[in-house]
């Protein structure tokens, strides 16, 4: 499996890079695995769904203001859906040099989160999360009026889909890493 390097880019000025898995890529989505470490768990009705080295399943589809992390626990257990409110995916082709291959080829992708988050249960219930960042980015002026719109459009237009069934789409129903419990 292919380790590629993700760009995350967190405004104003952070940067990191992250390694993933790639599991499958296209011209309309990027598929790759991590296992992941965020700031805080998420706990929902008494149960811990998003902790310290539970495994990401990211879905960056071209053009849309967000991702989608289908996330499982550490016993591999679909535990729901992490989405990123982010500016669409910056792909491109990484060749040769960077201590790659001569003549290789990468495909590489960098990202810019825009505070917002929403956290959707495997029941379709869903929870707002980073509410407080995204105020905090904008009244420091690391996000711009026309930007923090434009994440809050994102953010009701996904809320919308959750509401109406129609998410996720069927491609991230129907992928699977590996069998569910």
């Amino acid at each position: 499996m292919e380790t590629i390097t993700l760009t995350y880019k967190r405004l104003p000025d952070r940067i990191n890079h992250f390694q993933q898995q790639l599991l499958y890529a296209d011209e309309d989505v990027i598929v790759t695995s991590q296992r992941i470490k965020p700031s805080s768990p998420i706990v929902q009705n008494g149960e811990t769904v998003l902790d310290e080295n539970f495994t990401a399943v990211w879905f960056v589809f071209t053009g849309l203001w967000y991702d989608i992390g289908k996330i499982y626990n550490l016993n591999n257990e679909w535990t729901g859906y992490y989405c990123d409110i982010m500016k669409p995916v910056k792909r491109s082709v990484d060749v040769a040099g960077d201590g790659q291959a001569q003549g290789s080829v990468s495909p590489t992708f960098e990202i810019t989160d825009l505070f917002l988050d929403l956290w959707i249960n495997p029941d379709g219930s869903y929870e707002i999360q980073d509410e407080d960042e995204f105020e905090a980015a904008i009244r420091d002026g690391a996000i711009g009026s026309e930007l923090a719109e434009k994440a809050q459009d994102a953010l009701n237009t996904l809320i919308a889909e959750v509401a109406a069934g129609k998410f996720p789409p069927q491609f991230v129903r129907t992928f699977r890493q590996f069998a569910e419990g």
